[in-house]
């Protein structure tokens, strides 16, 4: 190719235009990260963050292959960049995917269970790698908070992986994920009927109601020993210290990052936007919450996406959060004005103290449920801008 050279206008010495040049292909360009570099940096600090939390009553005697020490790591906080992910020659081809015999068969596991409220601080695809110290009660809610960003990111990027392995261990996770639910949604419980005590309710009387509640969280931590205890737990946490190493990729993981990632994000976008219209027709606590768990996966979504695709990504992720917290609220105020409805029709003598906390949490539901409508439509707003 031959170099134009144009006049300077004013006079001064030519200017020498370079000729047009083909783009190089994504084999010639090193800086960008395959999707499988990208989708295997979160799955490993989710998985870290888990190994590090998930310790038996938060005395440091954690799983197989959980770092030592008193620290814990919240699932949340700092983000990865793009060039921090391993080398493209780290990740196994399809044949390196291990037996689906490996962990139980996916019909073993329970339904997915409806997710709990995220940390209400801090955000991002992967663990903080300092280390802080947590009490038994956040490590269990950290726990869940990493299974549960495994799971949604094995979900929505589900074709990087072999089918029959992806779905057998989001079933161990879904059920090890209930375990923890179990706990750690009657302590939101007892915090929600502490803080939204109504002033006429005395402090004896609300006693009264948490001694039932502190009788159904013991059985709840019991039932958490018992897990973590368990043959099936411990094969849960052989495959999650293997997305801590190096995740089982298939043939897909090798495609450009920036190129494949945001498509495989347009179908939790298109079930965000259909729950969205559900709700729209019906705005009960039903649909309200598949909303939630469909601005949950478009949330975690893009914080893994904003490791390629930056600020635009981001800000749509932070978006899908503050609806995501806003439902969550809504969610655990129905939930506990059912259960102080029941309380009060098991034990008759509660029901006097259980009718005003219940009318608390009606009330807090009602004010939290209002403004959901716009902002969805500030996630919508921000999905188009980037993905138009």
């Amino acid at each position: 190719m031959v170099a134009t050279v144009t006049p300077s206008p004013a006079g001064g010495p030519p200017i020498r235009e370079r000729p047009d040049r083909p783009e190089r292909p994504d084999e010639d360009r090193p800086d960008t990260p395959s999707t499988g570099e990208v989708v295997g940096a979160v799955l490993a600090r989710s998985a870290r963050s888990f190994l590090l939390n998930d310790s038996h009553g938060g005395n440091g005697d954690g799983p197989p292959g959980a770092p030592d020490g008193p620290g814990s790591v919240p699932d949340a906080g700092s983000v990865p960049d793009a060039g921090s992910v391993p080398d493209a020659g780290s990740v196994p081809d399809a044949g390196s995917v291990p037996d689906a015999g490996s962990v139980p068969d996916a019909g073993s596991g329970p339904s997915e269970p409806p997710p709990s409220k995220p940390p209400a601080s801090g955000s991002g695809p992967g663990a903080d790698t300092g280390t802080t110290p947590l009490d038994p009660t956040e490590q269990v809610h950290q726990s869940r908070v990493a299974l549960r960003r495994i799971r949604s990111n094995l979900r929505t990027f589900r074709v990087l992986f072999d089918p029959a392995w992806n779905t057998s261990v989001r079933a161990e996770l879904a059920w090890y994920t209930d375990r923890l639910g179990a706990s750690r949604d009657l302590h939101v419980l007892r915090d929600s009927l502490v803080l939204h005590c109504p002033p006429e309710v005395e402090p004896s009387e609300l006693a009264t109601i948490l001694a039932t509640l502190d009788l159904a969280l013991a059985e709840a931590d019991s039932s958490l020993a018992e897990a973590r205890a368990s043959d099936r737990h411990a094969a849960l946490v052989r495959t999650i210290e293997l997305l801590a190493g190096q995740a089982p990729f298939g043939d897909k993981a090798e495609s450009p990052a920036d190129e494949l990632l945001p498509t495989l994000l347009e179908r939790s976008w298109r079930d965000a936007r259909e729950a969205a219209r559900a709700a729209r027709r019906h705005p009960d606590d039903r649909h309200l919450h598949a909303l939630r768990i469909r601005m949950k996966a478009l949330r975690y979504g893009c914080e893994t996406v904003s490791l390629v695709a930056g600020a635009p990504a981001r800000k749509t992720a932070r978006a899908a959060e503050a609806l995501q917290e806003r439902l969550g609220t809504f969610h655990d105020a129905c939930g506990a004005a059912a259960w102080l409805e029941s309380v009060g029709e098991a034990s008759p003598e509660l029901g006097p103290v259980a009718a005003p906390l219940q009318e608390a949490q009606l009330a807090v539901a009602a004010s939290t449920r209002a403004g959901w409508r716009k902002e969805f439509n500030e996630v919508e707003r921000r999905w188009r801008r980037w993905r138009r």
